[in-house]
């Protein structure tokens, strides 16, 4: 036994170690298999970005739609929250940009934008889901929302001005990006979701049980998607940049706005969930923001895939030190 730890604390920790592998092993399992599908060629890039749109337009969509629907979350509450988490994820990502000024132009926004871009739909929301149940789905749901619209905005601002400012000051480039945003599926299933809650309405028995079926097709076919995309050789020539920002993204970006919700005084299954969200790997899409906005593609795979790669440690250390359960 070891010194300090009654029986029954060895037990509690027992008990915590075999909930965080029950939460993460399933996840990475189902990544797992998708990277050996396509290493088999069974899921090839085709079938792969079939299943990626099916997710992100339809799947997902549902899933949000229905959380929210039935577990609107509270505005008054979630509110202040999700103005913290805001004001954290601007201030780090600006104070981030500023702090690489030195950095060639095309790989300045790639790093900043992988640092702190959260892949909150392939893993985000099956992660909290199995790790506080589909009831806290109506607020994760506000969340993710919340994180599109900023990530979406920010990713364009840091990409954008290492080459040239005047773009960055080009409205139309402002209103296409903020058009796109808002009309995104996510978004749009988050708000018809929370409208439905707050007017105290149900769905029809059929289509709740539609919207169901579809949704639990989210996570599985998302996680073959985060698998399929894995290629470890392009880790090779990019593993310094690709370990600073995955000790960002994945510890000190989460541990911020976990440390500034604490002082604010916010407590609870919010705020785990929060930081889970926010300890998640860096998003798939960064790469394809990055390689169509003059920024290093490859830089921006490798991060992708090395934030990936690790956060399967890094999330059972957050699961350890936020607590198993709500």
């Amino acid at each position: 036994m070891q010194p300090g730890l009654s029986e029954e604390g060895l037990r509690a920790a027992e008990v915590s170690d075999i909930r965080i592998l029950a939460i993460l092993l399933p996840i990475f399992l189902v990544i797992g298999l998708g990277y050996a599908l396509r290493r088999a060629r069974f899921l090839d890039a085709a079938v792969s970005e079939g299943f990626s749109r099916l997710v992100f337009y339809v799947a997902a969509p549902a899933l949000l739609l229905q959380g929210t629907a039935r577990g609107g979350p509270a505005w008054g509450v979630s509110a202040p929250l999700l103005l913290v988490v805001a004001a954290a994820t601007v201030l780090l990502t600006l104070g981030a940009y500023a702090a690489l000024a030195r950095m060639a132009p095309a790989r300045r926004g790639v790093w900043v934008q992988g640092a702190f871009r959260s892949n909150t739909v392939f893993l985000g929301l099956p992660l909290v889901m199995y790790a506080y149940g589909a009831e806290a789905l109506g607020f994760a749901g506000i969340l993710i929302a919340l994180l599109v619209v900023l990530d979406n905005l920010l990713a364009v601002l840091v990409l954008t001005l290492p080459h040239e400012e005047r773009s960055a000051r080009d409205p139309r480039l402002w209103m296409g990006t903020l058009a796109r945003t808002l009309l995104n599926p996510l978004i749009l299933a988050t708000v018809s979701g929370t409208l439905v809650a707050r007017a105290g309405l149900a769905f029809p028995v059929a289509l709740d049980r539609a919207l169901d079926l579809v949704g639990r097709t989210a996570a599985p076919l998302g996680l073959l998607c985060v698998g399929a995309g894995l290629d470890f050789g392009r880790l090779r020539d990019e593993v310094p940049a690709t370990a600073a920002a995955a000790a960002v993204k994945l510890i000190a970006y989460p541990a911020a706005g976990y440390a500034a919700l604490r002082l604010l005084g916010f407590e609870g299954p919010d705020l785990r969930a929060t930081t889970l969200v926010l300890a998640c790997p860096t998003a798939v899409i960064s790469y394809v923001m990055a390689r169509e906005m003059r920024g290093d593609g490859p830089l921006a795979s490798a991060i992708v895939i090395g934030t990936t790669a690790v956060s399967l440690v890094t999330l059972a250390g957050w699961l350890l030190a936020l607590g198993g359960s709500p």
